[in-house]
């Protein structure tokens, strides 16, 4: 589980500040191409990430601020806590250092 959290860590990392394609986290991370796209996959269903462009195959892609809450809780705490709701309110309530909280 800790190599699965360092990578995705890099690969977030590597987004910070910038739009990329899964090709440019690639080359950033020298992770293998497969698991760049599978991870992009997930990140972008959860909103952890937004496409900024796409034509047809071709994404790029940008950090979500929920991208960067999670970053920042991969960061700063051994444990992070993830709460998934559908109730704004609900998340208002429960947001807290070393959580991330998402919106259905």
């Amino acid at each position: 589980m800790k190599e699965f959290r360092s990578r995705l860590k890099r690969i977030l990392e590597s987004m910070v500040g910038r739009v990329v394609t899964p090709g440019d986290v690639v080359a950033l991370t020298g992770l293998p191409r497969y698991e760049v796209l599978a991870t992009f996959h997930v990140l972008e269903a959860l909103g952890v990430i937004e496409v900024i462009n796409a034509k047809g195959n071709y994404r790029v892609y940008k950090l979500s601020s929920l991208g960067l809450e999670l970053l920042n809780a991969l960061q700063e705490s051994e444990q992070v806590l993830i709460t998934v709701s559908t109730s704004v309110k609900e998340v208002a309530e429960s947001s807290g250092e070393g959580e991330v909280s998402a919106e259905a």
